[in-house]
């Protein structure tokens, strides 16, 4: 055998020889009329790479991509959330209202249905039909034809000022229709913060009505929002959408972090301790799907791993939970609805919008680090199938911004759009100040040099000025306060679940006795593993247990390291059940 050939070197006058002759190359094709050869290559790039990846016609000319990474080739950034770009007016006119003094609202204000932002006419795009006779690029074409035609008549129905950002990428889109053709049941993940704000209606009668497939709404982080509150969510999810299946999660149970302990006064912020199966969670998860499958699967063995796991809760030894089975090779079929249940088989899709920890559950589920995450909104790329047993098969879909009319100081709050890509974080503050205390909560000083915070009007951009000022958040150059850093800062304590806010559904204030002795919230207690204490409060979390942090974390006006040198202060719990938990350093 033939030793490999080494490979030839490649010096600096050979480059500088290689770049006069692609001059030579173009100027002779300029003079042929052939145009500005380079520009229209660069446009051209621009198309494929950061509008959509089948060609510029997808979506229109103010697209911008988020995350995206340098390299060469098409797929490197194939599967980044696009999204319509904000024109520089609409930025200066919030810019404007951000410096208003913030009226306050009472807490009615947060009581939403889902008819707040899902209006009819703002439908995911739904898989045009197909069959086997059709080529690879004849489906491709399809596809694009329709989806193309999908956005033009959305921006012709709905003003774009009136609308979210939302997923403009017909390759995520493609990675969801897989998945529901994959799946036997179908997980519909949400932060049980903001329900109503990220349940697609039009995905749950999609997937009930032309798949027939059981749709299971599992709401996420339940750890952040009292336990009256998610009662009377899942009382009103199964009153809307009957076919509807309600279960309650958290990846973070008390057991799953270190100082999880309940006390009353101050909380301080949770650590993350040993990754352990959220057993309370999965039981629930697993007896609807027992009800679901009937005698179709066999789901004897999911039982008995979580049983091992509640029993071996006072143990300090490591249980191995789940396993990732390596599945055999099939001939490619292609995109098809598979046999529900198929070969004694469940699958189960999960799917959702960003940041509501679709994969923190899957790891929560298999009581260890499986896949991947990350605080910025489309961190996973592609759907990952893991296997929690031999016939269990999870299917992790990418984060899919819904279309909807959602306002996008909102959309911002709830982790669908990077803060680190915000240009105008402000007005997303003047939300959160509206319902919260925020000078109280945070104990700053007006700007101005008032001591005392009563009768003093504030606006967000006060706001997030005094919160530099108490961080020592400055520029560089002429050393003032960085309001822009400091807002960012606070919308990640809101995104983190430290600034605690969340919705209610609508009546709740004038039914909350109600719902604080329903029996559900025994149930949900339990699930939430918060112990006895429950009159003390809630702990609040500090974002997914093992979420990593991301270039997301870090502003564009510096690194926030120096922020684990100060010393913070714990800020207590204000009269309405709010409060703030700076880092415990």
């Amino acid at each position: 055998m033939a030793p490999p050939s080494r490979r030839v070197a490649f010096s600096a006058k050979a480059k500088k020889k290689q770049l006069q002759n692609k001059r030579e190359v173009n100027r002779e094709r300029e003079s042929q009329g052939d145009g500005d050869f380079l520009e229209r290559r660069k446009k051209n790039y621009v198309a494929q790479h950061l509008l959509t990846n089948d060609g510029p016609a997808a979506a229109s000319s103010s697209t911008e991509a988020i995350n995206l990474q340098p390299g060469r080739g098409r797929n490197v950034n194939r599967y980044n959330l696009k999204f319509h770009v904000e024109t520089k007016e609409e930025i200066e006119a919030r810019k404007e209202l951000a410096r208003q003094a913030i009226i306050p609202e009472p807490e009615t204000g947060l009581e939403l249905g889902t008819d707040f932002c899902f209006v009819p006419g703002l439908e995911f795009p739904q898989r045009p039909k197909w069959d086997y006779t059709l080529t690879q690029q004849m489906l491709d074409m399809k596809e694009n034809k329709y989806f193309r035609e999908y956005i033009d008549g959305i921006e012709k129905t709905f003003p774009l000022a009136e609308l979210s950002y939302f997923e403009l990428n017909l390759e995520t889109w493609r990675q969801l229709w897989r998945v529901l053709e994959m799946a036997d049941i179908l997980l519909v993940v949400i932060d049980a913060r903001f329900p109503c704000l990220l349940f697609p209606p039009s995905l749950y009668h999609y997937v009930s009505q032309q798949l027939k497939r059981d749709v299971i709404l599992v709401f996420n982080k339940i750890d952040l929002v009292p336990a009256s509150v998610l009662a009377a969510w899942k009382n009103y999810f199964q009153t809307q959408f009957p076919l509807l299946r309600v279960v309650f999660f958290t990846s973070l149970p008390s057991y799953n972090l270190r100082g999880g302990e309940r006390k009353s006064g101050l909380k301080a912020q949770r650590r993350k301790g040993t990754m352990k199966m959220a057993a309370e969670g999965a039981l629930k998860l697993l007896e609807v799907c027992e009800d679901l499958c009937g005698m179709q699967v066999d789901l004897s063995d999911w039982r008995s791993k979580i049983l091992e796991e509640m029993a071996s809760k006072g143990d300090d030894e490591e249980l191995e939970i789940g396993e990732v089975i390596q599945q055999a090779k099939k001939p490619d079929v292609g995109y098809h609805q598979q046999e529900r249940f198929q070969s004694g088989m469940l699958t189960i899709g999960c799917v959702g919008q960003p940041n509501v920890g679709k994969s923190s559950l899957i790891n929560a589920l298999m009581g260890k680090k499986v896949v991947s995450v990350s605080r910025t909104p489309g961190h996973t790329k592609h759907f990952q199938t893991i296997f929690l047993t031999p016939n269990v098969k999870l299917c992790d879909c990418p984060g899919l911004v819904f279309p909807s009319k959602l306002p996008r100081t909102l959309q911002v709050l709830v982790g669908s759009y990077p803060i680190a890509h915000l240009r105008e974080p402000y007005t997303a503050v003047g939300y959160i100040g509206k319902y919260l205390n925020l000078p109280d909560l945070l104990k700053i000083e007006h700007p101005s040099g008032e001591k005392s915070n009563e009768g003093v009007e504030w606006s967000a951009y006060d706001i997030c000025e005094g919160w530099a000022m108490k961080r020592g958040f400055m520029t560089k150059k002429a050393a003032r306060p960085d309001v822009a850093r400091a807002a960012n800062h606070l919308l990640r304590l809101s995104l983190e679940g430290r600034i605690s806010l969340y919705l209610r559904p609508p009546n709740y204030k004038a039914e909350e006795s109600k719902w604080q002795s329903h029996p559900d919230v025994v149930e949900i207690t339990n699930i939430q593993a918060l112990g006895k204490n429950e009159d003390d409060g809630w702990l609040k979390a500090a974002a997914e247990a093992d979420e990593t942090e991301s270039d997301e974390n870090e502003d564009e006006s510096g690194d926030e390291s120096e922020d684990a040198s100060e010393e913070d202060e714990q800020v207590p719990a204000s009269t309405n059940k709010f409060a703030l938990l700076e880092d415990d350093d």
